[in-house]
């Protein structure tokens, strides 16, 4: 799914360094093979989707990681990303602020009654499969599994738009 040279060029312009520091990380533990293959994997692939702009990706990947509380390096690295793709970390209109929530509520499990109700107003507003895409981005960062419960909370939601336009 991933493309290495699309994701290199990518992480170069988030980290705004020619030499990501990521990939100083993957070679000084050999494992320059799957430094590779994450790089083609998140950057060249997940990042690549249609559905959100770079900054919303960087906006919902930091609410993840100040939710989770442990990702310090990253968290600097994300928050850097966000201007370095034309992003604002004080943007607060609705649609950033239900992807920051969902993001923090898919990073603590995925699972919480609240991801339902802010799921519920992206699909009233309209955005619904932009909240999808930030909790397959999130994917990532935060784990499948809390994901893959995100998932299950907008499979209902996804469901019943189905069922509303029959």
């Amino acid at each position: 799914m991933g493309d290495y040279d699309k994701g290199l060029e990518l992480l170069r312009l988030l980290g705004g360094v020619e030499d990501p520091a990521v990939l100083q990380l993957f070679e000084s533990v050999q494992a320059t093979d799957f430094g590779a293959e994450a790089v083609a994997f998140v950057y060249g692939g997940v990042y690549q989707r249609p559905g959100l702009s770079l900054a919303q990706r960087q906006l919902v990947t930091v609410a993840a990681l100040e939710a989770l509380g442990y990702a310090e390096a990253q968290l600097r690295f994300h928050r850097t990303a966000v201007t370095n793709v034309g992003g604002d970390l004080a943007q607060d209109d609705e649609t950033t602020r239900r992807l920051r929530l969902i993001a923090v509520h898919t990073a603590k499990g995925g699972v919480a009654p609240e991801l339902a109700d802010v799921l519920r107003e992206a699909r009233d507003a309209g955005e619904l499969r932009e909240a999808v895409e930030a909790i397959l981005h999130l994917a990532v960062y935060v784990g499948f599994p809390a994901a893959l419960n995100a998932l299950g909370a907008a499979r209902t939601l996804t469901s019943d738009e189905h069922r509303e336009r029959a």
